[in-house]
């Protein structure tokens, strides 16, 4: 380099410094090794930016990609359809966003179909042999914890064929034929999406400017719908009783928001 050292010398300072050896000297092997190689160490650093859809049409054509690798076309249409219904530009966004949350919810496929995207993505950075391992929660093989969730488990790569026969079976996702849909979580989720579906039928004709914030916040109240199993359980109990709170308000031809939450 510029300076009259030799590489020896500047590794036994280091040493002799003690503070942090392993991480320096890594540090300044990489160090040299992006002076050399300037191209692939700006490939290294650069952050690897997605840019998130700003517009709402974007916003929707992001969501409809997304359903269409969940489910297929028809589960797209389903979604369109409801929010083709709705002119009000912010109970539009709201639902875009609240009812996709429903539609997409975080079964056994989707899990499937994720994790081996995830490997996918995982393996394109790595060379050589490469191996996954899965850390997963079914409910007929693992029980629960003390906390009442099921405990995870460690599998190995064998498992990707298995996830490979499972993401071809995602269009049994809500028929008679699907083995995961008699769980009472996912009749829950079904539930929901029928109900959302409903509600968004009843409160279109009573929008106006006294109701409109009540129908946004019940347009977008799925979001609040998170997790899985107990966790999930527990926010839907909470998004049911606000849900009531907000129709009231609409029936009422738009009472004041503070009164719907007390």
């Amino acid at each position: 380099g510029l300076l009259p050292l030799s590489l020896e010398a500047i590794e036994q300072a280091i040493r002799l410094n003690g503070a942090a050896v392993d991480n320096n000297l890594r540090a300044f092997e990489l160090g040299r090794w992006a002076v050399l190689h300037p191209q692939d160490a700006a490939a290294v650093i650069t952050p690897n930016v997605v840019e998130l859809p700003k517009s709402l049409e974007d916003r929707i054509a992001f969501r409809v990609a997304h359903l269409t690798d969940y489910q297929g076309t028809r589960l797209v249409r389903r979604y369109t359809k409801l929010l083709d219904r709705i002119e009000d530009r912010g109970v539009k966004e709201a639902a875009a966003l609240g009812y996709h949350k429903l539609l997409s919810y975080k079964d056994e496929y989707e899990v499937a179909r994720l994790l081996l995207k995830s490997r996918e993505k995982a393996k394109a950075e790595f060379e050589g042999d490469f191996g996954m391992k899965f850390h997963l929660a079914p409910p007929m093989l693992t029980g629960k914890g003390p906390d009442g969730r099921p405990k995870k488990r460690e599998f190995g790569s064998w498992l990707e064929r298995p996830l490979r026969m499972l993401t071809k079976l995602k269009r049994l996702r809500g028929t008679p034929f699907d083995p995961f849909g008699y769980s009472a979580e996912r009749k829950m989720e079904r539930a929901l999406i029928k109900q959302y579906e409903a509600d968004m039928a009843e409160v279109q004709p009573k929008l106006d400017a006294g109701t409109r914030d009540a129908v946004i916040a019940l347009a977008e109240l799925p979001l609040q719908i998170r997790g899985f199993g107990p966790v999930k359980e527990a926010n839907e109990a909470k998004a049911a009783k606000r849900r009531e709170e907000l129709l009231a308000v609409i029936r009422a031809g738009g009472a004041p928001m503070a009164k719907a939450a007390e």
